[in-house]
């Protein structure tokens, strides 16, 4: 099977032309720069956890948090508010990450049908909505708390061994691994996230089906062609590179205006809606089951 990365992102880029121009719709572009910016309002990160060395990451780190303890203790009156923040933060985070994952269906059907609503779609797909949140939060918190117990496991060792000048190696190499480890880590929870929004949702949406069904749908692909999907990985990596160049010139040009909530969404809609439609060209190439530009109807995924 002959897979093609640059032929899919040309179908993509002449089909966001015909969606945005032919003809021109203010209305459809506004509608579809909300469904994508609710979309991308919870970034997928796979969970990992930043770690830098200045803080907490070297034997320097841990006084710094112990000290910041010491502070909140003395200071327990601060305590109930801080736990309430806490909660109030974590609140948003789950129903902004509810939503997204609610807007991702929206935004693809609205590709899909060319045109622009956001209430259908809203309540047609409620349950694949639902089904991608729960899978969502539960794979945030499972690589949280991986990343956690990576960093404990090699930076706990390190921070005894600082306290020896001579085992001051072993502290600096169990840094060293800590730091290998997550990139590890981080790369294959970013990879898991990416085939998740590229290729699973689209299946989902295809044959309205659930998220982990989706999943053994692609799994099959996924073993018979892993040079085929790693090569797309790099490729939308290139691609991130290079529209974060052009961001940030766009940026500096429009005195930071392309940077606000929704306008930037608004004035670079046509690279969101190629983007969106890039990987949904490319799982067409697998099977012809796999077009969603096909009829819209239900389908086996055990056939494929």
């Amino acid at each position: 099977m002959r897979i093609a990365y640059i032929e899919p992102l040309s179908r993509a880029w002449a089909r966001a032309r015909v969606i945005l121009w032919q003809p021109f719709d203010l209305a459809k572009w506004l509608l579809l720069a909300f469904a994508a910016w609710l979309a991308g309002l919870a970034t997928d990160t796979g969970g990992v956890v930043a770690w830098r060395a200045d803080s907490g990451g070297g034997p320097g780190g841990w006084r710094h948090l112990d000290h910041v303890w010491e502070r909140l203790v003395d200071n327990a009156v601060w305590l109930p508010l801080v736990a309430l923040a806490v909660m109030v933060g974590i609140g948003v985070a789950v129903l902004v990450l509810w939503v997204s994952s609610r807007a991702k269906f929206i935004f693809l059907d609205n590709l899909i049908r060319n045109r622009g609503d956001i209430v259908e779609p809203w309540q047609r797909h409620e349950s694949l909505g639902n089904s991608l949140f729960l899978f969502r939060l539960c794979f945030s918190l499972a690589c949280a708390a991986a990343a956690l117990l990576l960093v404990f496991a090699f930076l706990a060792p390190a921070a005894g061994f600082s306290v020896n000048d001579a085992l001051a190696g072993l502290s600096v190499a169990a840094g060293f691994f800590a730091v290998v480890a997550l990139i590890v880590f981080g790369a294959a929870a970013g990879l898991v996230a990416l085939l998740t929004e590229a290729f699973v949702i689209p299946i989902m949406y295809r044959y309205e089906m659930r998220v982990l069904d989706a999943w053994r749908a692609l799994l099959p692909w996924l073993r018979a062609e892993p040079v085929a999907f790693v090569l797309y990985a790099l490729f939308v990596l290139l691609l991130s590179v290079m529209f974060a160049f052009f961001y940030g010139i766009f940026c500096a040009v429009t005195c930071c205006v392309a940077a606000l909530p929704y306008v930037g969404t608004v004035l670079l809609l046509p690279i969101w809606v190629t983007y969106r439609l890039f990987s949904v060209e490319f799982l067409a190439q697998l099977h012809p089951d796999f077009d969603l530009f096909r009829t819209i109807a239900s389908g086996d995924p055990s056939k494929l």
